[in-house]
């Protein structure tokens, strides 16, 4: 039994994943098309709906006063007849409307004794109206007949009794319902064109009114892209009263979030304190038992305390950036700090020195971060630029979107491809002679991507002699 029941259950839950699928994607539709199309939808059902039974109350309306003239004219029509014993009717005077004389006009009369031939306006011509002499019509009588060429006529007839005659008079008065189809349709025509018009006028309203009510969230994105570029602390309270609650919980979730910068970094000087003292002791006491019986022991100490010295600086200095990595409301110029790194490079490198070059103004190349960070990386890039150069580094900045790409070249004797990924391995020296701890493009690469931003090393391609580096260094910008 539940090896046959497993395919239903199955079944079952697919068209629930199906399901789910259906409200998934309609929930990821953009909130004004889902109003607007609610809002469409109902305008034009009302309106269908409302102009229908406009034009059925017209037409009835029509029908009713079209039956009201009908009985007038049959009352016309009895009123000026004449008889006599000999079953002869006449008019003695004309049937007001012209029409009831105009060959199959659509008007016609016609008197019917009963056993006897007809009498029948000119209109009809040698035609008779169809008169059923079973049904009674001793009261009015309305009810629907075809004409001599095919027209459908409304037709009214009454049983009238002369008195002293026991003969039986069925008098009836027939009219083409075309002019109720015209009038019906002419209304239908303006019913169309002005339903049309309010329909079209609700949902441009409606537009509007999606437009103004949605407009506050806008102004929310608008807020917290400012808040995001540091052009303001905090979402302003001028939300309608609606909105105002969601900009007051994202403001305390600002705060909430600047406190657990502030104890990540109290946090991170407590650890860097307390790790660093008995560091320092081990290596002070390994200087200090070189010259001892254990001077190999002491040099491996030496030795480990060191490495341990420098990734304990590096993970140190890692956990502070990340602490104090604040996108939020940060940013800083581009530019000056590059200049300022470059005058103070210049005068500890005298025989080299540095070219900063850009076609932007200064205003336009903006780090969105902390400016201490922003001169950490570029400050160890061109360090180690000027360390290698032969003669001369050059940094070209220039913006890409919302990137920075800041070029720093140097004319030294360039990295191997093969290793290229190799210096961005924490401590790792391709060159030992050279002073450094081999931190220096690892904490950039780290800190950079930290921004959301990454490091590339290529061939400086502007060399003569094809030899340096470039650095390519890509940050977020305002």
């Amino acid at each position: 039994m539940s090896i046959l029941s497993r395919p239903s259950e199955d079944w079952g839950t697919s068209l629930t994943l199906k399901n789910e699928e259906q409200i998934s994607k309609s929930a990821k539709r953009p909130l004004w098309v889902r109003l607007v199309t609610i809002s469409i939808v109902w305008t034009a059902l009302a309106l269908v709906l409302g102009g229908y039974l406009l034009s059925l109350v017209f037409r009835d309306t029509l029908e009713q006063n079209f039956d009201e003239r009908l009985n007038s004219l049959l009352e016309n029509l009895i009123g000026v007849s004449s008889d006599d014993t000999s079953t002869v009717v006449d008019l003695y005077r004309p049937m007001v409307d012209p029409r009831f004389d105009q060959p199959y006009s659509g008007w016609y009369w016609q008197i019917s004794p009963q056993g006897f031939d007809p009498f029948r306006s000119r209109s009809l011509w040698d035609v008779n109206l169809d008169v059923d002499f079973e049904t009674s019509a001793s009261a009015t009588i309305y009810r629907q007949t075809t004409g001599p060429e095919g027209q459908i006529l409304r037709l009214v007839e009454r049983d009238i009794t002369v008195p002293g005659s026991e003969v039986v008079y069925r008098f009836a008065v027939a009219v083409d319902t075309i002019e109720i189809d015209e009038q019906t349709d002419r209304f239908d025509n303006i019913l169309l064109i002005g339903l049309t018009a309010l329909g079209l006028g609700l949902v441009a309203a409606s537009l509007l009114q999606v437009f103004l009510g949605l407009r506050p969230l806008g102004h929310i994105k608008e807020s917290l892209g400012k808040v995001r570029t540091g052009e303001v602390e905090y979402l302003p309270s001028d939300f309608p009263r609606e909105i105002q609650p969601l900009a007051d919980e994202l403001n305390a979730l600002l705060d909430h979030n600047n406190e657990i910068v502030e104890r990540s970094r109290t946090q991170v000087g407590n650890l860097a304190h307390a790790l660093k003292t008995p560091i320092a002791v081990l290596r002070n006491e390994a200087r200090m038992n070189t010259d001892s019986e254990h001077s190999q022991m002491s040099s491996t100490v030496a030795k480990q305390t060191e490495n341990m010295h420098k990734y304990v600086e590096h993970y140190l200095k890692r956990a502070r950036m990340s602490a104090n990595i604040k996108t939020i409301g940060s940013h800083s110029l581009v530019l000056p700090s590059i200049k300022n790194i470059a005058r103070a490079l210049n005068k500890i490198h005298e025989n080299k020195y540095i070219t900063v070059k850009t076609d932007l103004p200064e205003n336009d190349l903006i780090f969105r971060g902390d400016v201490n960070d922003f001169e950490e990386m570029v400050g160890n890039l061109m360090e180690n630029a000027m360390k290698w150069a032969t003669k001369e580094i050059s940094v070209e900045c220039n913006k890409d979107d919302k990137w920075i790409n800041i070029e720093i070249r140097d004319d030294g004797p360039g990295i191997d491809i093969k290793e290229r990924e190799a210096v961005f391995a924490r401590g790792e020296r391709l060159d030992e002679k050279t002073p450094g701890s081999g931190l220096g493009l690892s904490i950039v690469k780290d800190l950079s991507e930290l921004y959301g931003g990454k490091i590339k090393l290529d061939e400086n391609d502007q060399s003569g002699n094809h030899k340096g580096l470039k650095v390519t260094l890509i940050l977020p910008s305002i």
